[in-house]
């Protein structure tokens, strides 16, 4: 039976301590197809393809590669068996150049390590695909789509042919996806076998022959794409929680552009910073000032000012202004950061840890030089249980959690003292539908409550979900201002470049 597949995994089971990630989950990858892993955050996605790519060794289960079982267990097994992986997070050095990096792939047991010979071979299949990449460009100085290209030609080059993407679109702009989706369907066309990991229900829908759904670690079914739709596969996602998604959307809130007002939260005239690296961009003249009780959406296409926006706003980036009005107290300002690996999380240290890191310095926490652990566990318990952070222990090390479970963590710190101003950036990167709408709940609860919200963010769909008003971010300068009503057509004719 498993003869006819690329790829089978029969019964696969995997355990991290008290935590089942996988529970006798069957998949199977045709020849020739692009084939969705679809699942919430924490559903085991990533736990699968890290087994089928030797990064981990499952409890129980049998690989099949061609009908033949295998033994994965190492990347360089995946490897021979032409099993190749494109990470969220690639696995590049930064400090190297392009053909440095690929000679390093190629440096697997059996393959050629002259590096004109690399260079060659990599060139061929990159125009291919009709890439242009300079070979001695150092990969730190590349865009991320250029480095993700960097990490399928080292897939390609060690003669892959059963691909796995794990979450491939999570870092990348809506013209760089589109790209990406090209080269998957040439890949596709010359045979190749695609697993496409993803929680973005559209993107399945448009480029994905089938589809797996996991949910909490179990299959929830698989499915041709031509017999099923995005309510289906939300429902076998999450279940029932969906239907409280579906039936909970954003009241429409009508407002209109205001000017400054005493009562602003945030007030902010003419910011100006300048570049420090080549691919940075430079704030120009920006100006924003937000009420209590609203959120402003800064849409954009992303790589035009929003990380240095967002920098400057929390005291990381040098800048300029006329007039810069904050609440009052450190307290008063909270800010969930765009990349929550980087900048979000001490990935190292306990989820408990990561919870309680803003509380330390309060004196309710401490007596004199000494931390009062007690009342830091209980407060960390209860963040837990208040924001629903699903952990088998608090001690487990933030990186044991799902990317969904991990914001939370940083979502938790930003809201559990109720600050006046929220400051957020790409707050649901990378979730699930169900991870999503919670981050989009609490924030929600934040306006409410009386909080200004600035929402800076790459995903329109959430711009439009959240704002009350929004402004669009355009080469590090506002390009214009709208309602929340406004047409989708104008924002984006605003976000390339185009004015009222």
């Amino acid at each position: 039976m498993t003869g006819e597949f690329a790829l089978s995994a029969r019964g696969i089971v995997k355990d991290f301590g008290a935590n089942r990630a996988l529970d006798g989950v069957d998949f199977d990858l045709r020849p020739g197809e692009i084939h969705a892993l679809l699942g919430e955050n924490g559903a085991g996605k990533s736990t699968l393809m890290n087994i089928l790519r030797g990064h981990l060794t499952p409890a129980a289960g049998e690989i099949f590669v061609r009908g033949e079982s295998v033994r994965v267990a190492s990347p360089t097994d995946a490897t021979r068996l032409g099993i190749g992986m494109v990470h969220q997070h690639f696995l590049l050095a930064p400090v190297l150049t392009v053909l440095e990096n690929l000679i390093l792939a190629a440096s697997e047991p059996g393959f050629f390590l002259n590096p004109a010979r690399v260079a060659k071979k990599a060139s061929e299949i990159a125009d291919r695909l009709g890439w242009r990449i300079s070979m001695n460009a150092r990969v730190a100085d590349l865009p991320v789509g250029t480095q993700q290209r960097v990490e399928i030609l080292r897939a390609l080059l060690t003669g892959a042919s059963i691909l796995l993407f794990d979450e491939p679109t999570a870092v990348l702009a809506p013209g760089e996806i589109d790209e990406l989706f090209d080269v998957l369907r040439v890949l596709r066309s010359e045979g190749a076998s695609t697993v496409f990991v993803s929680h973005k229900l559209a993107e399945v829908m448009s480029l994905c022959d089938r589809v797996t759904v996991l949910r909490r670690g179990r299959l929830a079914g698989s499915v041709d794409i031509s017999d099923t739709d995005t309510g289906d596969l939300a429902r076998r996602m999450v279940g029932d929680e969906f239907e409280t998604i579906r039936d909970n959307p954003r009241p429409v809130i009508e407002t209109s552009e205001r000017g400054p007002s005493q009562a602003d939260a945030m007030r902010v005239v003419n910011l100006r910073s300048t570049k420090r690296h080549k691919d940075e961009v430079s704030l120009d003249g920006i100006s924003l000032n937000i009420a209590p009780g609203e959120i402003l959406g800064i849409a954009g296409v992303d790589g035009n000012g929003q990380t240095e926006l967002f920098e400057a706003l929390a005291g990381i980036r040098p800048f300029r202004t006329d007039e810069f009005v904050l609440p009052p107290g450190l307290s008063q300002t909270a800010f969930v950061p765009p990349d929550r690996h980087r900048q979000g999380l001490a990935l190292s240290l306990s989820i408990a840890e990561n919870l309680t890191l803003d509380a330390v310095h309060l004196s309710q926490y401490h007596t004199g030089p000494f931390l009062k652990r007690r009342a830091l566990a209980d407060l960390a318990s209860k963040l837990a249980q208040d924001f629903d952070i699903r952990a088998a222990d608090l001690n487990l090390p933030a990186r044991s959690l799902s990317g969904g479970n991990q914001q939370k963590i940083v979502i938790a710190r930003a809201l559990w003292r109720s600050p006046s101003l929220l400051i957020v950036a790409n707050p649901t990167r990378g979730l699930d539908v169900a991870a999503t709408a919670y981050v989009h709940d609490r924030l929600r609860r934040a306006q409410q409550g009386g909080a200004a919200v600035l929402l800076i963010s790459t995903e329109l769909d959430e711009i439009f979900a959240l704002s009350t008003r929004i402004a669009v971010l355009y080469e590090g300068r506002i390009a214009g201002h709208a309602d929340a009503i406004t047409s989708r057509e104008l924002i984006g004719l605003l976000m390339g470049g185009k004015g009222h």
